[in-house]
């Protein structure tokens, strides 16, 4: 067949913009009824369905013999209106309430119809790569600029609407495509698909037929505010019966919004923050720095204690506007408050920019949970608890400043003990030789009687005087001392102070509380296997990420063997060379898995979790297209094995050294670090971006009609690479998982150079 038109280009682009951004916003929607754990299996699901697709059409060729462009609107319509249902099945199957009847079932349903609108884009993109496998390098380029689009301009839309409104809304952008590709042949289907859309927003509007599950049992006249953002929903619930807190709910995560009223004071007696108080009365009057303000108590708590000014870097925009908007009659707005300087954005890279040396940095239960969810890929990685992170802390504090850090005492597990010891091995990464007499740990109780634990680090020692009045406050407050430098702590804390170091210590705990770092940010996922303690498992009060994460990859090698192993089993068509199912098999694995660790690089570079996702899928995918736009020019030559060569290299250098040239730019205005995220993304993105158009071409010399069969090859190891990703990353480092990475390629280098031939 001879070139694309136009038109069918345009049409494509279309989807593939389509089918990234919805793969964004599925992710999003997931994360806000789902436990965390479950946010990857958007990508997952996407990549199932897209491959399938290919698959149908490699197996039943039988069924794709009318014109080309009547099939490429048919099935664009199918996946316009397969994108209404999800929304609509997500909101009504109650996905938020985990003890909810049928809840698997419930949630394997919602798995199949989120496979569907990906599975129609499938076909369509392995139809056009099929039928004009001459021109396959321009066909998957569009289809690379296409999804670049889509991922760069999913992100800015989430502050516009919700995600499942978002997400019906590109039913329109898809009805498009299928004009452009049919003309006024697809009008009829288009302008159904749009009526369905519009009907649903409409019923939406009148019945709220879109709104998902909190997960939390709100009293049927709580006042009740919403706002979406890329990070999060963000809910702000007041019970009018409550006279003390409301609260702020940001996917699975909430935060107490004290109520401000003219006869009530608010001390650390009325916030119930009396550990989290200590720390300020034990240093006075001074510049406080508060990380993650959530529903503005730990503000409070700073300006109760005199604290003069505090300083507040918030990261997700939506719970500021909630609690400062739309809570604000009974909030007092503490983010504006006077005195209050709050800034919204990452913590460490907002506070990497800054010159100004604290007398307090305090971070209260904070998590990132509901952002890094943003990322699509990573499982509760979290880049506030790394060694990294506290040696930033410790350098932008005064010489007496404090390091305070709050947690839950024992819910995933022992948070402050591996508190403890991660404060004491950045302690040592600094030079100091004791730590033990720079850390104090104190326990008591939190809101609602929950065990918590506030940890005091400085770089200078706690003198005996320092120690006597922590004592006394800590009595005076409320809580217990469990590690102090002048005597022995209690229960594990015991042991860490008589162990020759923290790591000798942490490598005899049965769960791992060895220190976090940026390679292996995991500081929630403290299992090791078939720990127990006390005869409970490790995550007795939490989801168990591995047990999550194993039964997460059984759905999908099941939903893999019904879409690819079963067809291919029950079917007499010829398969391609091993070779070559190796080659698509190992750049599919590889492309996912270099995905993964690019983002978690450029996290913290760029600020926001959201960021990342958006820079680093549009900048890797639209340099891609590019290799993919000039591959036809590598096949004089063994162009194809000196891309793939290099393609190596570059991911090899990246997995060890991307992350100290990204640290030293840090302090850049935003502009800065996107442009030069850009421009080291291209170089690589080129290079695999020829690896997928090139093998399409050999493999049609070799056997026609197998490049459905590639592509869906393709599309299976992908998503068996997404959850192999983290496993990969929670076990040995993001490092580790970019030489796999590399691994993969210089395998699929091997299996091209077998060939025989020059590629």
């Amino acid at each position: 067949m001879g070139a694309p038109a136009p038109r069918m280009l345009l049409g494509l682009g279309l989807v593939t913009a389509c089918a990234l951004a919805f793969q964004v916003l599925l992710t999003r929607l997931l994360s806000a009824v789902l436990a965390y754990h479950f946010s990857f299996l958007a990508v997952s699901l996407s990549l199932v369905g897209t491959g399938a697709g290919a698959m149908l059409l490699y197996l039943r060729p039988d069924r794709f013999r009318a014109p080309v462009a009547s099939l490429l609107a048919s099935w664009t319509v199918l996946f316009a209106v397969a994108l209404v249902a999800v929304p609509v099945a997500a909101a009504q199957l109650d996905l938020a309430t985990t003890a909810a009847r049928w809840w698997s079932l419930r949630f394997a349903l919602m798995s199949l119809v989120a496979a569907v609108p990906p599975f129609a884009a499938g076909v369509v993109v392995a139809l056009a790569l099929s039928r004009y496998v001459e021109r396959v390098g321009l066909v998957y380029g569009v289809d690379l600029f296409g999804a670049g689009v889509g991922a760069f301009v999913a992100v800015p839309l989430m502050w516009s609407a919700p995600a499942p409104v978002l997400v019906v809304a590109l039913a329109a952008v898809a009805a498009a495509a299928a004009v452009s590709f049919a003309g006024k042949g697809a009008l009829g289907g288009a302008a159904l698909a749009v009526s369905v859309a519009l009907s649903v927003l409409v019923l939406h509007q009148a019945f709220s037929i879109l709104d998902l599950g909190s997960g939390y049992e709100l009293p049927a006249d709580a006042e009740v505010h919403e706002r979406w953002t890329p990070l999060a929903r963000v809910l702000g619930v007041h019970d009018p019966s409550s006279e003390t807190f409301a609260m702020v709910l940001y996917d699975r995560v909430y935060a107490p919004v004290p109520i401000v009223a003219p006869d009530r004071e608010l001390t650390w007696r009325e916030l119930q923050t009396g550990l989290q108080s200590i720390p300020y009365r034990f240093a006075g009057p001074g510049l406080a720095l508060v990380v993650g303000g959530g529903g503005g108590r730990d503000i409070h708590t700073a300006l109760s204690e005199e604290q003069y000014p505090v300083d507040v870097i918030e990261l997700n925009e939506g719970i500021r506007q909630v609690v400062d908007e739309d809570l604000a009659r009974i909030s007092g707005s503490p983010y504006s408050l006077p005195g209050v300087d709050t800034v919204v954005g990452d913590g460490r890279s907002t506070l990497a920019a800054r010159r100004q040396l604290y007398d307090q940095i305090h971070l209260g239960f904070t998590d990132t949970l509901s952002a890094n969810a943003a990322q699509g890929f990573a499982l509760m990685e979290n880049n506030l608890y790394t060694v990294e992170a506290f040696q930033e802390y410790f350098e932008h504090l005064k010489p007496e400043g404090i390091l305070a850090v709050s947690r839950l005492y024992d819910f995933v597990g022992p948070e402050v003990l591996r508190l403890t010891v991660l404060a004491m091995a950045s302690l040592r990464a600094r030079g100091i030789e004791q730590p033990r007499d720079h850390v104090f740990v104190m326990r008591g109780t939190e809101l609602g009687g929950a065990g918590m634990g506030t940890l005091l680090a400085r770089l200078t020692p706690f003198s005996g005087q320092d120690l006597n009045r922590l004592r006394f406050l800590a009595k005076l407050r409320g809580g217990e001392v469990v590690f102090a430098p002048d005597g022995a702590g209690s229960d594990e804390w015991n042991e860490l102070a008589q162990s020759a170091s923290e790591h000798a210590f942490c490598a005899a705990q049965p769960l791992d509380v060895c220190p976090p770092t940026d390679d292996r940010p995991f500081f929630f996922n403290m299992q090791r296997s078939g720990a127990e303690v006390g005869g409970r498992p490790a995550f007795w009060r939490g989801l168990n990420p591995y047990s999550m994460l194993w039964t997460a990859l059984g759905i999908l090698v099941a939903l893999c063997l019904v879409a690819f192993v079963l067809p291919l089993a029950s079917s007499r068509a010829s398969l391609p060379p091993a070779r070559w199912s190796l080659y698509f098999a190992a750049i599919g694995l590889g492309y996912i898995l270099v995905e993964i660790v690019l983002i978690q690089h450029f996290v913290l570079f760029l600020g926001f979790p959201t960021y990342a996702l958006s820079v680093v899928l549009a900048g890797l995918l639209v340099s891609s297209g590019f290799g993919a736009l000039a591959s036809r020019r590598l096949t004089a030559s063994n162009g194809l094995l000196i891309a793939l060569l290099l393609a190596v290299f570059l991911i090899v250098a990246g997995a060890v050294g991307v992350q100290p040239v990204l640290r030293a730019m840090i302090d850049r205005p935003l502009a800065s670090r996107v442009g030069f995220a850009l421009i080291l993304l291209a170089p690589l993105g080129a290079l695999l971006g020829t690896a997928m158009p090139i093998g399409l071409r050999r493999l049609e010399e070799l056997q026609q009609g197998a490049v459905p069969y590639a592509w869906g090859i393709n599309g299976l190891t992908s998503v068996l690479g997404s959850v192999a990703g983290v496993l990969i990353a929670m076990q040995a480092g993001f490092a580790a998982t970019g030489l796999v990475a590399a691994g993969c390629y210089a395998v699929a280098l091997a299996s091209a150079a077998t060939d025989g031939r020059r590629t």
